[in-house]
């Protein structure tokens, strides 16, 4: 049985599709369903339900789904450490991040080291801050970068860089015009959340709690689910929100928001690293680690 073939399930199984599967692996849909009949002759049994274009995996599907995914991972890591034999830094690296790293800094930072390591195959996901760390204990990506640090005995955390959290507002909203904002004055507006499982959020909520603003007594209007999201929605004139510096800096130069700080206290903030404590790290993930701690990571970003 040949691994491909095993891919070729497990990406049916994601895309819940052949035709996005036959995409995603640069393939024909025969090839694919080729593929499946092979696996189905082979184990005697159909793995799919077929219901005009929707597919669900019968009980067969099922067992074999969570086989080849370990068997696949297994191949994974029997590939990265006979590579790592060499001199070269190859292989796959898996790394998950929440907004703020993964979509305004890692892109500088991994651009970086593909340049230092061109044989490092980087696949990037980005979730949210509990996403992420559901995927590092369930061993689906190698490396985590969040913005808020979440204690777990299995996890360790580095210091990836530093991050400011800002007030942003439409330019021609009241508070624009004061210098510093009071943070009494939260509970008067209408306020646009991220969702629940944020790193944002979740920081955001603690430091007004420790300076006697409780979060229930802020308008939400919004729930949003992208830190870009929020920002249109400031332009828009929908309401206020914190979002990261490096998120707000480039719309905050287009003059469409207004940043502002709170009076009284900063709402400053680590983004970290997060891996396994004892699983297997690929020297890619260790080259990584070491990599960042040379570079100032914002002296790479440009506007």
């Amino acid at each position: 049985m040949k691994i491909s073939i095993l891919k070729t399930f497990l990406m049916v199984v994601e895309e819940k599709s052949l035709t996005r599967a036959a995409e995603a692996l640069y393939l024909t849909q025969p090839a694919v369903s080729k593929h499946i009949k092979m696996l189905e002759k082979h184990f005697s049994t159909r793995l799919f339900h077929r219901q005009g274009q929707k597919i669900t995996l019968t009980e067969g599907g099922e067992i074999l789904y969570l086989k080849a995914k370990r068997i696949l991972k297994e191949w994974e890591n029997t590939e990265q450490s006979i590579s790592e034999l060499s001199s070269t830094v190859g292989g796959v690296l898996r790394i998950g991040a929440s907004t703020i790293p993964g979509e305004y800094l890692l892109p500088y930072l991994l651009g970086s080291f593909k340049k230092e390591y061109p044989d490092v195959e980087i696949k990037l996901e980005v979730a949210d801050t509990l996403e992420v760390v559901r995927k590092i204990l369930a061993e689906e990506i190698h490396l985590g970068v969040v913005g808020a640090w979440i204690e777990r005995k299995k996890l360790m955390a580095k210091n990836f860089a530093d991050d400011e959290l800002v007030l942003i507002m439409h330019p021609q909203h009241p508070l624009a015009k004061e210098e510093k904002v009071s943070p009494s004055a939260l509970v008067k507006e209408s306020f646009i959340w991220r969702e629940k499982g944020s790193g944002t959020r979740r920081v955001v909520e603690e430091k007004l709690q420790k300076v006697g603003i409780a979060v229930d007594n802020i308008t939400p209007v919004l729930e949003l689910g992208s830190t870009q999201a929020i920002i249109t929605a400031v332009e828009a004139g929908l309401g206020i929100s914190f979002v990261s510096f490096w998120a707000a800096r480039r719309d905050e130069a287009l003059k469409r928001i207004a940043v502002k700080k709170l009076d009284g206290f900063l709402l400053k903030r680590k983004l970290y690293y997060l891996y396994p404590k004892e699983q297997y790290l690929p020297r890619a993930a260790i080259e990584l680690l070491s990599f960042s701690e040379k570079l100032d990571i914002p002296s790479l970003i440009q506007f």
